[in-house]
């Protein structure tokens, strides 16, 4: 994994999203091969149909509609993807539950968009420095400033996972 990769990645949009219903495959092939970047060392980003069918029992992403899923369905995945990697599928609903409000459309895309732009700029930053000290948004309400750590905390772990595979890789960490 190029640190490259890292720095380019970029996750859709609301806007960029697509606005056509999908089926199960069609959704874990879009949001596999968008996330593949993060695919560090053991840690693969990979998202199965289990998976997706295990976040709907647990009311973390709305049921499919027909057996379609939405752009919601998306934006939700996606987020749900990159808090997996550090919080409980517990924290994530809870986390969820805290910062938005999924019977809002017009919310779920700012808030998506939002998250998705910080955790970006977040990333980027870390990648460049090893920290993340913007101030992503002038004075935040206690919920952005939850959503502003969770980010800094999985940026913080995907550079640890980064950084350390660079060292064992140049041979100064032995196992």
């Amino acid at each position: 994994m190029e640190n490259h990769a890292l720095k380019e990645l970029s996750i859709p949009r609301w806007e960029e999203l697509p606005d056509l219903d999908l089926y199960m495959d069609q959704v874990l092939s879009y949001i596999n091969s968008r996330l593949e970047p993060l695919s560090i060392g053991e840690e693969k980003t990979v998202l199965t149909s289990s998976m997706v069918n295990n976040y709907v029992k647990t009311n973390i992403v709305k049921p499919p509609v027909k057996k379609h899923y939405k752009r919601y369905h998306l934006a939700y995945l996606f987020v749900v993807m990159l808090m997996k990697r550090c919080f409980s599928l517990s924290e994530i609903s809870r986390l969820i539950r805290v910062y938005s409000n999924i019977e809002d459309p017009e919310r779920v895309s700012r808030d998506y968009n939002k998250f998705i732009t910080v955790f970006e700029s977040c990333l980027r930053e870390m990648l460049e420095t090893g920290h993340s000290d913007t101030e992503f948004i002038a004075d935040p309400t206690l919920e952005q400033q939850i959503m502003i750590n969770v980010i800094r905390t999985l940026c913080s772990k995907i550079w640890v996972q980064y950084s350390l595979r660079t060292v064992e890789e140049n041979g100064t960490v032995t196992s």
